[in-house]
């Protein structure tokens, strides 16, 4: 018996996808202050007779489902920019993923069934429209796909089929609407890649593609055919009278073809009368060798320009589109040969980009130049990237490979080769789905390479680059911080990136680069571009000048004489990344003196080398302990002393002291972050608090620079914490003790000892931490995995010892000693409430079964 109809499997992923779940509202694990940020306001904003979202009645619940926007700008069933290009509903050529921090919406809106603007498109009919042509255009790719090895999607539909996910075995039923799901979890080419390869993937909060084959599978829905004619021929099964019947949603009436492009070519062609036509069509290889310039037209459909590729390959034009392994070749036909004449031309942007390129315009004389010094090269990958060469890379003078947010371990390669004609090479491999790319390094290796030449957010990938070059990431001790120096030697001068608009220089921020000099306030700007928080913040020198830093190294650039009383926020220019907005307004704010200093509080702070604070007499019972003024979201350490509670952060190792208090003492509501420091970045983790039990205050009154246009940034949500009590069951910010803990003297950090009562050990995000538990009670201890995901946790049996890895994590683990997996029981597993990590058919279960553990 199916699971429900096709209606009923869209509303189940649109309530997922979009976080307007009744059932998770009733229950409690929505609540109102998170339906205020999706919504973009309150419900007296929408409904003014209301005064709870409770009070919406269904219709108007999935009204607002439709219009949600998450903090990244993804909207309703979590449509992006990209997906809406590749669909035909928009254009722009900066967007999320492809030079944009989050989906800005500033484009261009094609007209496209009727659809003009972001308002247009937050309504049911367009995204129950849109949605269903996703599917259509995910299924065709993946049929197509499969088509080349001989292969349909019937040859899958309604099998089983076992996987391997994070080392565990997992059993599936292959559906229609589990396939569907999961390529728009994945994509149609990570759906086909786990199809054909067997290849499990996570989305970048660890979510796996075996999730949604399975919790959106087995529903009602219209055939393979079907399906794909909502995108081809802009068809809804609901049109046909497919899929589940009478209770779909009534498509609206069909609308007209989007208006013909404006200067877009003026061959005045269509796909059927065209004699050339790029299109999506999966694997295709096709060469023209009759091509004639004079006549000929050439159709591109709804192809955006950063998907394009265009170019001239030995006398022949290619157009390629590598993420669809495909391309078309005019055999013996030069860019010159072609003009306006030859295309139509759908997407703008890819437009812009061929036509700039055809005619007069087709023949890029070579360039040379006769100096000798070296250009700082600072090279930036994403999987946007393309595959290439790079000949002058020079390590030695503290050239910069930046790996983008967008990049994780699993996707991930780095090795040195050599033998071929390149010579010496490294070599970084990034996959997406099916598809690898090579960037090839020339003239090095791996041993001329060390952690300065990089920067990375994602706390996996620099493992794996600090372990292929051989090398640790250095943590100084608690309260000691990274060593400053100013450096103008010449050898890696800071780039300038264009003039602002007073005549002044915009200079790049670049913590490996040469240290600022002659910087002028008021004139000059910084340009930190999209550059994420993760790998870069701002502090402060001892003698008060502007740092910008790294979080993981020493390395840093200075603003050599100028400090933040000398400037204002606008010097800072537009900043791409949300969360980096938030921590340098935090750290201007606090040092021009903007925002509240409230005497019952202590603000913690982490811009300030060389301050390290003692207060004395701080009453955990009364008084509050403030990060709104906090610069990082990184490297921040809560540990009890024999002084007291010392509070401290890298890479400035800036620290508060508490004399005479213990993390015992906090009282969870009385500790403050602002919004996205703990629901998105778990600031609140290293005190051993559970997000909903802090507070939450408003940062909105504080300086912050300028977003791109269109990008909001967060920080109006409130919420008050829990103030009924201390936080008397925790310990080291690991494990939570409801009983009694033995703490004797001579307690090693990172050894704990469970004593009677209900104990609770916590796996968290606590970088390079390795934690032995004894005593643990496997008949009334629990394990508690908060926010991790399946695949964050690995686990093993070590001699008589279970051991948990938190991956990625710099070898963070907690281990049961004298414990093994068969003692466990599933009841003892706990997490986050949204978290499914502790349920019997997760992956994290999986392993523990496989070491012994017994679900009956």
């Amino acid at each position: 018996m199916p699971n429900g109809t096709y209606e009923e499997f869209r509303d189940a992923l649109r309530a997922f996808e979009s976080g307007w779940d009744r059932d998770r509202y009733d229950a409690g694990v929505i609540q109102d202050w998170q339906l205020n940020q999706w919504a973009g306001g309150e419900v007296t904003g929408f409904y003014p007779g209301y005064s709870s979202w409770s009070d919406l009645i269904s219709n108007e619940w999935d009204a607002m489902s439709y219009r949600s926007m998450n903090s990244l700008g993804f909207v309703g069933y979590q449509f992006g920019e990209a997906l809406l290009i590749d669909l035909g509903y928009y254009t722009d050529d900066i967007y999320y993923g492809n030079g944009a921090a989050s989906n800005t919406w500033d484009g261009t809106w094609t007209g496209k069934n009727g659809v003009n603007s972001l308002e247009d498109f937050t309504t049911e009919a367009a995204q129950e429209r849109a949605i269903q042509e996703a599917f259509g255009y995910n299924l065709q790719v993946i049929e197509t796909g499969l088509g080349y090895q001989g292969e349909s999607l019937s040859d899958y539909l309604g099998t089983t089929r076992t996987f391997i996910d994070n080392g565990q075995e997992v059993t599936v039923t292959l559906t229609m609407t589990g396939i569907m799901a999961a390529a728009h979890l994945r994509g149609a080419w990570g759906t086909l890649s786990l199809l054909q390869g067997g290849n499990v993937s996570t989305d970048e909060y660890g979510t796996s593609i075996l999730r949604y084959i399975d919790q959106f599978g087995g529903y009602d829905a219209p055939s393979v055919e079907d399906a794909i004619k909502a995108y081809t021929d802009g068809v809804l099964p609901t049109d046909t009278g497919g899929g589940s019947g009478s209770g779909n949603v009534s498509p609206p009436p069909e609308p007209p073809a989007p208006n013909g492009p404006t200067g877009n070519g003026t061959a005045d062609t269509t796909e059927d009368t065209a004699d050339v036509v790029i299109t999506w069509a999966w694997g295709t290889e096709v060469t023209v060798s009759d091509f004639d310039p004079a006549t000929d037209t050439i159709f591109i459909s709804w192809v955006g320009a950063d998907a394009l590729d265009v170019r001239e390959v030995n006398g022949s034009v290619v157009f390629a589109i590598p993420s669809n392994n495909q391309s078309t070749e005019l055999s013996g036909v030069a860019l010159a040969d072609l003009s306006p004449t030859n295309f139509t031309i759908l997407d703008s942007t890819a437009a812009t980009e061929v036509l700039s390129m055809v005619g007069s315009h087709g023949t890029t004389p070579g360039g040379s130049g006769n100096g000798h010094s070296h250009q700082h090269m600072h090279v930036t990958l994403s999987f946007a990237s393309d595959a290439q060469v790079i000949d002058d890379f020079m390590p030695a003078m503290g050239d910069v490979i930046e790996i983008g947010p967008d990049i994780t371990s699993d996707s991930f390669a780095i090795f040195e080769e050599s033998g071929d004609a390149l010579g010496q090479t490294v070599r970084i491999e990034l996959t997406e789905g099916n598809v690898t790319k090579q960037i090839i390094f020339t003239g090095f290796g791996l041993g001329d390479l060390d952690l300065g030449n990089f920067s990375i957010t994602d706390q996996a990938v620099l493992n794996e680059v600090s372990s292929a070059l051989g090398q640790i990431v250095f943590t100084p001790g608690v309260g000691d911080g990274y060593q400053l120096s100013y450096d103008t030697d010449g050898s890696n001068p800071p780039d300038t990136t264009g003039a602002t608009d007073s005549g002044g220089v915009k200079f790049r921020a670049d913590s490996n680069a040469d240290d600022i000099t002659g910087f002028r306030p008021g004139t000059d700007q910084l340009d930190f571009g999209g550059t994420s928080v993760h790998g870069m913040i701002v502090t402060k020198s001892s003698s008060g000048e502007i740092v910008i830093d790294s979080p993981w190294s020493d390395a840093a650039q200075i603003v050599q004489g100028v400090t933040y009383q000398d400037v204002t926020i606008e010097d800072f220019g537009v900043v791409g990344n949300e969360h980096f907005r938030q921590d340098m307004g935090a750290v201007v704010s606090w040092e021009q003196g903007v925002g509240p200093r409230e005497a019952d509080t202590t603000y913690v702070r982490s811009h300030e080398y060389g301050v390290h604070e003692v207060i004395d007499g701080f009453d955990p019972a009364t008084m509050k302990i403030s990060f709104l003024y906090f610069g990082t979201r990184e490297r921040l350490s809560v540990e009890d002393s024999s002084e007291g509670l010392i509070i401290s952060s890298l890479p400035t190792g800036q620290s508060v002291t508490l004399t005479g208090v213990s993390k015992a003492d906090l009282i969870p509501g009385l500790v403050e972050f602002h919004h996205d420091q703990v629901m998105e970045d778990n600031l609140e983790v290293p005190f051993g608090f559970e997000q909903n039990d802090v507070t939450l205050v408003d940062r909105t009154m504080l300086l912050t620079p300028e977003a791109p246009a269109g990008a909001t940034t967060d920080g109006h949500q409130t919420r008050p914490g829990d103030l009924t009590g201390s936080s008397s069951d925790t310990n080291n910010g690991v494990v939570t003790d409801g009983g009694t803990t033995d703490t004797d003297d001579d307690q090693t950090a990172g050894a704990v000892t469970f004593g009677a009562g209900a104990d609770v050990a916590e796996l968290t995000w606590d970088w390079g931490v390795k934690t032995e538990i004894t005593g643990f009670d496997a008949g009334e201890d629990v394990l508690d995995f908060n926010s991790l995901s399946e695949s964050d946790v690995a686990v093993s049996e070590n001699g008589d010892d279970l051991v948990f890895e938190v991956v990625g994590n710099g070898g963070h683990t907690v281990t049961l000693q004298d414990i093994q997996a068969e003692d466990l029981s599933l009841g003892k597993l706990t997490a986050d409430d949204w978290n499914s990590i502790d349920e019997a058919n997760s992956a994290l279960v999986g392993q523990l079964e496989a070491l012994g553990m017994s679900l009956v």
